[in-house]
């Protein structure tokens, strides 16, 4: 090939060169201890005509090694949220000192104390002062979760206003760096390159994000989420995080709304990754249904005992009433609704405490009919914690529609999942109108011992089965139950049991149909053939044919003579009882109120043993099989405890895979000193060839000068 250049020419693009790269070299040497800083690399081309041409200084990077890294932080960071988190919540109920289960024991062991001498009014009141002791246990572990979920709240915020400035950030970068290399296109703007890389390297410890080249080839990137949505588009707008939320204020969720147009999108927190993703996975995972779990055990135990305690007698000879509060839950107004001050309350029904579930319920308005009362028709779902449909085992989501129910202040409605209803408003309501209940969410630091009287305790039966004087045959009574003990008179309500609430049994003419009374005795015709009566020798009915002594009022209920009056109510008389041998003709056993039965344990007895009954429920359909008290708090401390250890192991793999994509990544980006100490070696013995090289041309200079002269 043919130069035509000069030597002089050529020595000095050659001086020039190696400036060049000496200058690279030193600032890469400059910046070994600058963080995020790429080794830089100088270029050049060949003139034609000979010597150095044109030169490009560049950023030496594989994308590949980049992109790993990115990830790996994004996961590490993910982990690292939700292992932290989750550890502390994990050491709070782990410790005995906190342990709910221990506090259930101590009371059920108070109360099992009591039963040994029901009329010690210091074990009484030990069952009362433990009972105190439990509610405060349970409230202080409520009052804990409530200030984590402030404190998760307050750490989305702060995340998302860092991921916006971020954001921000690397749209500007993008812009200066757009502007640079439109002014320069052989040179590349390395240092902003490195500023918008950090911002990138820490974007991605927040969130999960995918990059790629802008098509206009003009040094921009442009940013998505890995689950697709756009952070930094390429036509330089952004887009910015907004918490936001349906009903709940407290439960956080995001939307990504636009910087340049008027869009707004729903964005699925469990994709999120990085640190906030680990927050909203802590939140979703641990923290929320432990909380309502917690709520759950509170309601139930509560809830249980106060069942049982209504089925008994007290100290003072009356029915037993409650021994804990049932606290109202306000519903929480959606944001659509057209009056943002209706309310709907909701608690526990008597009864459900086998029901409730940790479920959330999202009540609509389907009509509203003035009236006196007013009525309203609703359609209940149960819901899930993130909003969705809580299903059967068929898939089904689990929904009701009522109609008719009262809408007034005081008057509380029975749907299903152990839950009832208050309508205060009236015909105040609009039709479309949500309101969503959460029941369990913050209610184990509302629940109080409702007496401070010891004698409020019902440890007896209120029931007491007498066989008469004169029996031949070898029946002996068995036990006794009582299911219902609510008290009512005409007309009588649906729930109304056979106590007349004055210390005895409904009469002839106070029971329902005002005929014959509440059963108050059985007389056997035959071993087969028993007769029942109230409390004036009328018989009620008579059943025949028995192969069984189990509850023989049962057994009654479903003659044909039984009164229609006594099925039209939910559950009359609300006692029975059950015999065992064989009985003799004219064998008689009275049923009586247990007058003076002060020292009678039998109620006391059965509530001492709620705590070894399966009566809880554990998934929010209500399905499977019940568990007791302690095996359900016991599944929280456990899940709780399988997910941080779970969560430490994937901490310690996510940082031995960044360790290795970060070595990766140095090992091509970073800058070695031995190398660039070889290079400015090299780089100086090339400046010196060329400044020979350029005197030497003007040696030769002068020499063609002389020869002239």
């Amino acid at each position: 090939m043919i130069r035509t250049a000069d030597l002089l020419s050529i020595a000095r693009s050659g001086v020039e060169a190696s400036n060049q790269l000496l200058s690279t070299t030193g600032n890469n040497i400059a910046n070994v201890n600058t963080e995020g800083y790429v080794r830089e690399r100088t270029n050049f081309v060949a003139e034609l005509t000979g010597g150095v041409g044109q030169f490009t200084t560049e950023r030496v990077m594989n994308t590949f090694a980049q992109n790993q890294l990115r990830r790996d932080t994004t996961n590490l960071a993910e982990h690292e949220a939700y292992w932290s988190k989750t550890a502390v919540l994990d050491n709070v109920f782990a410790s005995e000192a906190n342990s709910i289960s221990s506090s259930m024991s101590r009371f059920f062991a108070s109360l099992q104390t009591a039963n040994d001498d029901p009329t010690n009014m210091s074990a009484r009141q030990l069952v009362l002062g433990d009972a105190d002791s439990m509610l405060g246990q349970m409230g202080t572990l409520s009052t804990f979760m409530a200030e984590k979920e402030r404190e998760v709240n307050f750490e989305f915020t702060s995340s998302l206003n860092k991921v916006n400035s971020l954001v921000e950030s690397i749209a500007s970068f993008n812009e200066s760096i757009r502007i640079a290399q439109a002014n320069n296109r052989h040179d590349e703007p390395g240092a902003l390159m490195n500023q918008r890389d950090n911002a990138v390297l820490e974007l991605s410890s927040l969130v999960s994000i995918e990059t790629r080249n802008s098509s206009n080839n003009d040094g921009s990137i442009m940013i998505n989420l890995t689950s697709g949505e756009s952070l930094v588009m390429q036509d330089g707008t952004f887009s910015v995080f907004e918490v936001s939320n349906s009903a709940d204020l407290n439960y956080k969720s995001l939307q990504l709304t636009s910087n340049g147009k008027p869009t707004s999108l729903n964005l699925a927190e469990t994709e999120l990754g990085g640190t906030i993703g680990g927050l909203f996975r802590y939140r979703d995972e641990v923290l929320e249904p432990s909380r309502r779990e917690l709520g759950q055990i509170a309601l139930a135990v509560t809830e249980a005992v106060n069942t049982q305690n209504r089925a008994g007698m007290d100290y003072d000879q009356q029915l037993g009433g409650e021994i804990f509060t049932r606290p109202i839950t306000t519903a929480l107004n959606y944001p659509d609704n057209a009056d943002s001050t209706s309310i709907v309350n909701g608690r526990i029904s008597k009864g459900g405490a086998s029901e409730i579930t940790s479920a959330d319920y999202r009540v609509t308005i389907d009509g509203v009919t003035a009236g006196v009362p007013p009525t309203v028709d609703v359609t209940v779902e149960l819901l899930n914690l993130d909003g969705s449909p809580v299903t059967d085992v068929n898939g089904t989501a689990l929904t009701q529609s009522y109609t008719g129910l009262t809408a007034q202040s005081g008057e509380f409605n029975e749907i299903f999942g152990g839950i009832e209803l208050e309508f205060s408003k009236g015909a105040g309501y609009t039709v479309d109108d949500q309101f969503l209940l959460q029941p369990t969410k913050d209610v184990a630091d509302k629940i109080e011992v409702f007496t401070t009287r010891p004698e409020d305790l019902a440890l007896a039966s209120p029931i007491r089965i007498e066989a008469g004087e004169d029996n031949l045959g070898g029946s002996e009574l068995v036990s006794t139950t009582v299911t219902n003990t609510f008290v009512d008179t005409a007309p009588f309500d649906l729930r109304s049991s056979g106590f007349d609430g004055a210390g005895g049994i409904h009469a002839p003419g106070a029971a329902p149909g005002g005929g014959v009374g509440a059963p108050a005795s059985v007389r056997f015709n035959s071993a087969t053939e028993y007769e029942v009566l109230d409390s004036a020798g009328t018989v009620i009915t008579t059943v025949s044919g028995i192969s069984s002594m189990d509850n023989l009022l049962e057994q009654a209920s479903g003659t044909p003579g039984w009164p229609a009056a006594f099925s039209a109510l939910d559950n009359y008389p609300g006692y029975d009882f059950t015999l065992q041998g064989e009985p003799k003709a004219g064998d008689t056993f009275s049923i009586s109120f247990n007058q003076n039965g002060l020292n009678d344990n039998r109620n006391g007895l059965i509530m001492a043993n709620l705590q070894n009954e399966n009566g809880m429920q554990l998934n929010n359909a209500g399905s499977g099989d019940p568990v007791s008290f302690h095996e359900a708090y016991a599944n929280i401390v456990g899940d709780i405890g399988q997910k941080a250890a779970n969560a430490d192991i994937a901490v310690k793999a996510g940082e031995a895979l960044k360790l290795q994509s970060k070595d990766w990544y140095d090992s091509v980006s970073g800058v070695s000193l031995d190398e660039e100490a070889a290079n400015l070696v090299r780089f100086q013995q090339s400046y010196a060839a060329s400044a020979r090289l350029l005197n030497t041309a003007q040696e030769m200079f002068d020499t063609i000068l002389s020869m002239v002269r």
